[in-house]
């Protein structure tokens, strides 16, 4: 699947709404697999809020450096589907590439 989103633009708005959505998830909306949508970026509270389906929690994370709201909201976006039915709902719903 070609990338349909930025992921920039995800990761802003998960991070505003303090809602996580699953590696695959953000894999699928930005073309590329879920062992590498976030390979080289730090590890910081932007990017906390994409988590392990299972766990739900961040990979390999040093404690100071997940957010203390983390865990504010119960669910997890983890499809697709309910990611991009989420960010349209946020107003990210054009999808973009940039």
């Amino acid at each position: 699947m070609p990338p349909v989103f930025s992921l920039k633009a995800i990761l802003q708005l998960l991070a505003r709404h303090h809602q996580r959505a699953t590696y695959g998830a953000v894999a699928d909306l930005v073309g590329r697999t879920p062992r590498t949508v976030l390979q080289g970026c730090p590890r910081d509270f932007l990017h906390c809020w994409v988590v392990n389906q299972d766990t739900g929690e961040p990979t390999s994370y040093p404690q100071g450096m997940v957010h203390p709201a983390l865990e504010e909201h119960a669910g997890i976006l983890g499809t697709a589907d309910e990611l991009a039915a989420w960010l349209a709902a946020h107003g990210l719903g054009d999808r973009t590439t940039a």
